[in-house]
């Protein structure tokens, strides 16, 4: 029996049904990894697998997500690729010439006036 990380690259969605045809695995049902052990099973043709990095391990760790979860996923996904969205550059805090501390973004320094 295969690993299903071992079929797939990383950080795209992939149908579960079929990556455990490929890997000569059978599974009747399965759980969506966000909607908890409380939620129904579902069958594997409803679910998406996605790989994800993870540090120690070479094949990385793998989610399950149902439709509701998946469309999130990709929201989030295209929200993240639109322009000026990644990171925001904290403001440059300066130094005081005279007693070498950070100064306030306002400007001026506390210490010395």
């Amino acid at each position: 029996m295969t690993d299903v990380r071992d079929l797939i690259d990383y950080d795209s969605p992939h149908n579960y049904a079929e990556l455990l045809a490929r890997a000569g695995s059978v599974r009747d049902t399965a759980r969506c990894t966000l909607c908890g052990l409380q939620s129904d099973p579902l069958p594997p043709h409803r679910l998406s697998l996605i790989k994800y990095r993870q540090s120690g391990s070479d094949k990385g760790s793998s989610r399950l997500y149902c439709e509701i979860h998946l469309a999130e996923w990709r929201d989030d996904a295209r929200a993240a690729r639109r322009p000026g969205r990644r990171t925001v550059e904290p403001p440059a805090h300066q130094i005081c010439p005279t007693c070498f501390m950070q100064m306030p973004l306002t400007g001026g320094c506390a210490n010395c006036e």
